[in-house]
């Protein structure tokens, strides 16, 4: 059974109220949702495909990333994860740091993110930054050129229900439409070129990627 973080419920759920309980916005927002899901599993930094999203989407007068430390007790990597980083039963209990972060961009939180990582495998100066600054980790750690392994992708939420492509779809309503305090959810495992792991996470996306207008219709092909 997945792991499933302790912090989820305080996400917030309802940024904005763009979304209407429409079957026409429930559509848009399943292929950006699918868009944004398939982006982010795509590439080596979450921290950049969010900060291309926000300034895609126009979701803060400047599109920059930050992470907001969470000050929540570390918690023990799941074991599927510190299976991924190599580590034993009996690695020591400082080979690993943790880290809890909300990606933040202007007020909107794109993202909740548990972070373990390898210290030992950080230069001193990434180790002060992550330890000291709100720089997300993989600003921190770029120059390194990590790639990105998926442990796990987990769908929570999706705007239409099971098997609406084979039954009538409702108008719905012009109420505003109600979002889950995470969409979806990614845990993966971060690595240098050779192949030796760097650190594993947990994110957790929310609706604040997702605050902005929908589109409005055009005559124009």
């Amino acid at each position: 059974m997945p792991d499933t973080p302790h912090f989820s419920a305080t996400l917030p759920s309802q940024p904005e109220t763009y979304w209407r309980a429409t079957t026409l916005h429930r559509l848009m927002l399943t292929a950006l949702l699918n868009e944004l899901d398939a982006a982010l599993l795509s590439t080596s930094s979450a921290t950049r495909t969010l900060e291309d999203w926000s300034r895609r989407h126009r979701l803060a007068p400047v599109p920059t990333v930050r992470a907001l430390c969470q000050q929540t007790p570390p918690r023990p990597c799941p074991p599927a994860l510190r299976q991924a980083l190599g580590l034993s039963d009996d690695s020591p209990a400082d080979a690993l740091r943790y880290r809890h972060v909300r990606l933040i961009c202007g007020e909107r939180t794109l993202s909740d993110a548990e972070n373990w990582y390898l210290p030992d495998r950080l230069t001193a100066e990434m180790n002060t930054a992550l330890d000291t600054t709100e720089t997300p980790f993989g600003r921190v750690t770029a120059s390194l050129a990590f790639t990105r392994r998926l442990v796990l992708a987990e769908r929570l939420w999706s705007p239409l229900p099971e098997g609406w492509e084979l039954q009538p779809l409702p108008t719905g309503s012009d109420t505003p439409l109600v979002f889950p305090p995470v969409l979806f959810r990614h845990h993966a495992v971060l690595a240098r070129q050779d192949g030796t792991p760097l650190s594993a996470v947990i994110e957790s996306y929310t609706a604040g990627a997702f605050s902005f207008p929908p589109p409005a219709f055009s005559t124009a092909l």
